[in-house]
């Protein structure tokens, strides 16, 4: 996505931990020695925060992750997941404005059932000005005409919950009467390498923002999820509070080592589909979770 937000939910993870956030036009990537020492600096902040929330996830009931290791198995660009020699994933892909002009047919034709679609975000200056993406409508309507189940996301930088719920209210805005049946997620990401109107914010803040965004989604009759990779994850979530929310997790690895129960998984931003120029996100949603 251009990469970010997930919940119910962590531990110490291998991958990076800015390993999966997304490179939005206004978002740089992180140079590696920058990123490296930021983590480096922070990692035993960070062990100890995993420690504490998981702990408080384990008393106030979240589901573990069940998902078995030897139960994935790929043929070398697409992962699936297997439950008594059965398919029990669905293969799909999360774009933004970036993909270009896409053929829905030969993305659906590659095997893909699914994708979600950047809905727009917000700037991460001080005004905070909330944007679309121009591609959104097209491709929702591109991709149901096709056939394909449609979801979508929107990269945040809410500092408030009324900020949250303005940011669900504008993804209704710009899809118009487009109805989204996979969920809508909220994306909310450190933003590296600059400042940013979101810089420490506790973790009581950005819960309380996750908080508003999903109840707002739900109350346009969509399905709320929640998108990140490890670091959000584990600084920044009250995860006992959002257990109703479902988990899109990122994590570049050969199976998601998250401990508590996902939806999606986001695990390449590197495939190359028929339909799509460049390199698109693989996500898999798992059937039985």
């Amino acid at each position: 996505m251009k990469k970010v937000l997930c919940a119910a939910l962590l531990c110490a993870f291998s991958v990076s931990l800015w390993g999966c956030s997304r490179s939005e036009p206004s978002v740089p990537s992180p140079s590696s020695q920058t990123a490296s020492a930021a983590a480096a600096d922070s990692s035993g902040t960070a062990a100890a925060s995993v420690t504490t929330q998981m702990t408080t996830a384990a008393a106030n009931g979240l589901r573990p992750n069940t998902l078995k290791a030897e139960q994935f198995v790929t043929d070398g660009q697409f992962k699936t997941y297997t439950e008594n020699g059965a398919t029990a994933s669905a293969a799909g892909i999360d774009v933004s404005s970036y993909s270009g002009s896409i053929d829905w047919e030969k993305v659906k034709n590659a095997g893909i059932t699914f994708v979600m679609v950047r809905l727009g975000g917000r700037g991460y200056g001080d005004s905070g000005a909330l944007y679309a993406d121009e591609q959104a409508a097209a491709y929702m309507r591109g991709a149901q005409a096709a056939g394909l189940h449609t979801g979508g996301y929107f990269f945040s930088q809410a500092t408030t919950p009324e900020e949250a719920r303005e940011e669900a209210a504008y993804c209704r805005e710009v899809l118009g009467d487009l109805t989204p049946d996979y969920p809508v997620a909220y994306d909310w990401e450190f933003i590296k390498d600059d400042t940013a109107r979101t810089d420490g914010m506790t973790a009581a803040e950005t819960t309380a923002c996750a908080r508003a965004f999903c109840d707002e989604i739900r109350s346009f009759g969509w399905t709320p999820l929640l998108y990140a990779g490890d670091a959000e994850m584990t600084a920044k979530y009250d995860l006992a509070q959002l257990t109703d929310c479902g988990v899109w997790y990122c994590e570049y690895a050969d199976y998601p080592s998250f401990p508590y129960q996902i939806r999606l998984w986001q695990y390449s931003k590197t495939a190359v589909i028929d339909g799509i120029e460049g390199n698109v996100d693989l996500d898999m949603l798992f059937l039985n979770q």
